[in-house]
């Protein structure tokens, strides 16, 4: 049914960086990846990198290519007038890599898998869905019933990846698979597993011939993420000719790139979202009067300007870039006198207490912020630990607020343009046990205004319900907001077929890519 593409390997010495990696034989692309790919269970994997794997290795019903969401494994749809009711018909030819059919029963059975592991996907759909929700109406017709109107449902559907249930059946185990998924794929898509070593390396090969065919001339016959965490490291890659692209090269360097006869620096506005999340429920940052202190011993300006990445700073929990977002919010700034005022209001007014900070080990745009607040907290009497982490780590972390450390610097990508991706799985007390939750915040008012602003039809109803929703949340200062990252891909010139998303700007769509003269 396909082939998998040979690999020669080679020990490459990469500065600071020390393992061995595959080498390319035909149009095997080299991507320096920052973050680790440690969980491919579309069921309970969600970042980054993890979703640049799942869209390379599953097939979901519908796919973002540039700003555009597209159908996918979906032939075509129709929705009833109340948007409750949500039938589509899958291509008839589409197969999972086994060569068995991509049924409508494969799609529900997906899907009910998820919702029963209520892993951080499922934020999505837990308030608009109950077991009876998803039907195979035929082989090729699967039929969605919410229990209440929900207009940006297709904007989901990208993280509906469809698994293969027989291989899913046969390892089970005593989790419903998530030990094997966690590490073996069961998909549909354009690339299979080659080596596999979390932390090091992960190779991709191309499905020669993959039901949905190629967008572009060619396509890459497969690809490695190489883990290089460090920016400095990325870039010296790169110019050296080491691999084709690197995600989050460092950008105050990115003119070696330009100047580079060989390469190219893609930038694009940012939708990146970088929030310092404070344990709302820890033995210190329960106190809402200490968590505006600190949002207000944070030193914006010198913070942005440190960044080695272009930067846009944060008036308040929603970026503004998003639709909805209020711009009259009275939001925290530098300000020591202040941050002093508000301590002087919890019981360390004099400070005398110790706070961690977490953050993802040698990533220079999380060191930085926490250098800057621990120099700021230190001006009021607390001191501050900078505690680094691997992303696995402080993803799991997060999984209580017992775990939960005191501060820790997350981004998080909202999966489509609408307020609800943005806020529902942050600050909605029911997302608690994901990194986008890891402040465990909870406001009755805020989870009513949620709810039912997600299921609402009536467009200034929704943006009146989300306005106060931000109103409150910027209140009870859950988080130290930060900045938008914007988008730094560096790529060497033979690599074509890149197109900037705003729904995965750190990385890139593999399968519409391809390579010439590498």
């Amino acid at each position: 049914m396909f082939r998998r593409v040979a690999f020669a390997l080679l020990v490459l010495s990469l500065a600071l960086f020390t393992s061995s990696v595959a080498v390319a034989q035909d149009d095997i692309l080299l991507y320096g990846g920052n973050q680790d790919i440690d969980n491919i269970d579309p069921a309970t994997g969600e970042n980054y990198s993890i979703n640049a794997a799942l869209r390379s290795l599953y097939d979901a019903l519908f796919i973002a290519r540039g700003s555009d969401i597209e159908p996918h494994l979906v032939e075509s749809y129709e929705v009833n007038d109340d948007a409750t009711v949500w039938t589509f018909t899958l291509h008839d030819h589409a197969v999972f890599q086994d060569g068995s059919p991509v049924t409508a029963d494969a799609v529900v059975y997906s899907f009910n898998r998820m919702m029963a592991i209520s892993g951080p996907p499922t934020w999505r759909w837990e308030t608009i869905t109950d077991e009876n929700s998803a039907q195979a109406l035929d082989e090729h017709t699967v039929q969605f019933t919410l229990t209440q109107p929900y207009a940006p449902f297709i904007g989901t559907l990208t993280q509906l990846f469809v698994v293969n249930p027989a291989i899913v059946e046969a390892n089970l185990g005593d989790d419903i698979g998530q030990t094997y998924l966690k590490e073996n794929a069961a998909g549909s898509g354009p690339f299979s597993q080659g080596r596999w070593e979390i932390g090091n390396i992960y190779e991709f090969s191309a499905v020669e011939d993959y039901w949905a065919g190629w967008t572009g001339d060619d396509h890459l016959d497969g690809f490695v993420w190489i883990i290089q965490r460090d920016g400095a490291t990325q870039l010296n890659s790169l110019l050296a000719g080491e691999t084709h692209v690197a995600d989050q090269a460092t950008p105050s360097k990115k003119d070696q790139i330009i100047e580079s006869p060989d390469h190219v620096w893609e930038e694009h506005p940012g939708t990146y979202v970088n929030t310092l999340k404070m344990n709302n429920l820890g033995e210190y940052t329960s106190d809402v009067n200490l968590r505006k202190a600190i949002a207000h011993a944070m030193n914006y300006e010198a913070m942005a300007q440190a960044q080695e990445e272009a930067v846009s700073l944060m008036f308040g929990p929603t970026p503004d870039y998003m639709p909805g977002y209020v711009s009259s919010l009275d939001y925290p700034t530098y300000d020591l006198d202040k941050a002093r005022e508000y301590l002087a209001m919890t019981p360390w007014p004099d400070g005398g207490i110790s706070l961690d900070y977490v953050y993802v080990t040698e990533l220079s745009h999380e060191i930085v912020p926490g250098l800057i607040l621990l120099e700021g907290l230190a001006e009021i009497g607390i001191e501050m630990n900078m505690v680094p982490m691997l992303w696995p780590d402080m993803v799991a972390s997060c999984g209580s607020p017992e775990t939960g450390p005191d501060i820790i610097n997350i981004y998080t990508v909202p999966s489509f343009l609408d307020l609800d991706a943005h806020l529902y799985n942050q600050y909605h007390s029911g997302q608690w046990g994901s990194f986008n939750s890891c402040s465990f915040y909870e406001n009755e008012r805020v989870d009513e205004l949620l709810d039912t602003a997600r299921v609402t039809g009536d467009a200034a109803m929704r943006e009146s319900m989300y306005a106060e929703a931000q109103e409150v949340i910027n209140e009870d200062q859950p988080s130290v907001w930060m900045y938008t990252l914007s988008s730094g891909t560096g790529m060497h010139k033979c690599v074509k077929g890149y197109r900037y998303s705003p729904y995965y700007q750190v990385t890139v769509l593999f399968q519409d890519l391809w390579m010439e003269g590498c």
